[in-house]
């Protein structure tokens, strides 16, 4: 129970801490409003390959959505984790009772959270824009696809911070990892297109999975249950990255 409520209280003081981040915001308010307003300038067009079409909005939205909020919420996290291991806030840290463990669920809790309202509110004005999106009972499904997506995220943000040695450096990293998802995870442009080796292997991408789950439940009305497969893959990849986060950021190196 101390475990407990020590890790509450955590999640607690990280709510607030996040409250008051000009990068949380911007990251929830900015980023994603750029990527609505680059959606809504192309909300005509629509992708067609082989036998099938689909409105790019739509394919947009979900893809943009799920992605921007692992990639943007964990951006802004980046820099604050990766500041307290060079100003030396972990080695403060590290003579309390606090664990590693802790710290990491203490601060991912509340920016679940707010990836959850980050992903509703960006469907809910993608749908005001054009794209036919399901936004009934099909969001309480989405949310623990959202907690895993939120999770595998920070995860990343962690590892980058603990095996890097400067803020420069995670960021530079951080860059070089996020930027191909957006190609590979099947984000802006369908597998389908891709050369067939290509396809296969990004199955076993994080976040290509969850993609494809959150388009099924949201776009088709599809249950969780059709996408054992994938979330299974995205399961796995937030548990290694979660042990690989404790791992890699430990407070006194």
């Amino acid at each position: 129970m101390t475990v407990i409520s020590g890790t509450l209280r955590l999640a607690s003081a990280s709510t607030r801490q996040l409250l008051r981040s000009s990068e949380a915001w911007a990251t929830t308010l900015a980023f994603p409003g750029a990527l609505l307003a680059m959606l809504w300038l192309f909300s005509e067009l629509r992708f067609e390959f082989g036998s099938q079409q689909v409105a790019l909005i739509d394919f947009w939205v979900t893809g943009l959505g799920v992605l921007g909020v692992a990639l943007g919420n964990g951006h802004a996290f980046l820099a604050n984790i990766s500041n307290w291991k060079a100003g030396g806030v972990l080695k403060r840290i590290s003579l309390t009772p606090i664990t590693a463990g802790q710290l990491i669920v203490g601060e991912v809790i509340p920016r679940a959270v707010l990836g959850m309202i980050t992903i509703v509110a960006f469907l809910a004005v993608g749908n005001a824009l054009g794209a036919d999106i399901r936004m009934g009972a099909e969001l309480v499904s989405v949310i623990p696809v959202m907690v895993i997506v939120t999770f595998t995220g920070l995860s990343v943000a962690f590892v980058i911070a603990g095996i890097t040695k400067s803020p420069q450096n995670a960021n530079a990293m951080d860059t070089a990892v996020s930027w191909p998802l957006y190609l590979v995870t099947g984000t802006m442009f369908p597998l389908a297109a891709f050369p067939a080796w290509l396809e296969q292997i990004a199955q076993f991408v994080p976040y290509t999975g969850l993609i494809a789950t959150v388009r099924g439940v949201v776009l088709e009305s599809r249950p969780l249950t059709d996408f054992g497969a994938e979330l299974a893959v995205g399961v796995v990849w937030m548990t290694g990255l979660l042990l690989a986060a404790g791992r890699t950021y430990r407070f006194v190196k």
